[in-house]
């Protein structure tokens, strides 16, 4: 069972925490919507293999956190990188995996760039290189349109990112209650943030080895194709999973077994 708990950081991040298991460290970092409950089914298996840790974003559901946290002028992948850090010093993490799908996937993209020495391994999923449809167009519009555009992330995210709608439902009532407040803040503050991760081809090239890339073989080729090509220009290491957007909902187990066979 995950011992829960609040994590003050010295930024002012007052940081809801999961942890189990033992051995090697590895952080599961949520993606769009924010929050670790996701990861729930994966990290009980993982953990006899690791250290799990996964944790709520900053604003997103139980991790509280001052506006400046977030706010869309200054938010980066890196500055997310930077407060994910600070959470490792207070948990004294020197080192560990990080594995992210989605937006996660970025901000662990970040962390391999800035904090080199900090990530043993970098496992991401379907990593968007750009803002996807019409994400761009929701950053700025009234908040009166917020309750619509909601609903549409409610159905993106059951039908479009997930392929075993009973999975993404059973994460529970409160969950996905705490999702309607997390999809405005994603849409507003964290979606754009894609964009301004630096992509070196060359870096990717050098650190390869300790990189592994999958892509969902349930998801429209179309959508994650960009991963495909700059995966294989950079000879990082790709896989297919059978899943779509969010392999922790549905194959939690599956994703598990790809992730130990990562650290082999």
């Amino acid at each position: 069972m995950a011992h829960i708990f609040q994590v003050e950081t010295d930024d002012g991040i007052s940081w809801y925490v999961e942890q189990s298991g033992t051995g090697p460290h590895i952080l599961l970092v949520p993606s769009g919507e924010g929050d670790c409950s996701v990861y729930a089914k994966a990290a009980s298996h993982l953990s006899s293999h690791f250290t799990v840790t996964t944790f709520d974003l900053p604003c997103f559901s139980r991790t509280i956190a001052p506006h400046s946290a977030v706010a869309a002028e200054t938010l980066t992948p890196y500055k997310i990188a930077d407060q994910i850090v600070s959470l490792m010093d207070k948990l004294s993490i020197s080192t560990a995996s990080v594995f992210g799908s989605s937006s996660g996937g970025n901000i662990g993209f970040a962390m391999l760039q800035k904090y080199d020495q900090r990530v043993e391994k970098l496992l991401v999923h379907e990593v968007p290189l750009h803002v996807l449809g019409d994400l761009k167009s929701w950053v700025d519009q009234p908040t009166s349109e917020d309750p619509k555009t909601v609903a549409t992330c409610q159905h993106i995210f059951a039908h479009a990112m997930n392929e075993d709608l009973a999975a993404w439902e059973g994460l529970g009532a409160e969950y996905h209650k705490r999702l309607h407040t997390n999809y405005v803040t994603w849409y507003r503050n964290y979606s754009p943030v894609v964009e301004k991760l630096l992509w070196d081809k060359e870096e990717l090239k050098k650190k390869k080895e300790r990189i592994f890339w999958s892509v969902g073989g349930l998801m429209p080729l179309s959508w994650f194709w960009e991963n495909v090509v700059l995966a294989t220009e950079t000879g990082v290491k790709l896989e297919v999973l059978n899943s779509k957007h969010f392999p922790q909902v549905s194959i939690p187990g599956e994703l598990a077994e790809y992730i130990k066979k990562c650290h082999l």
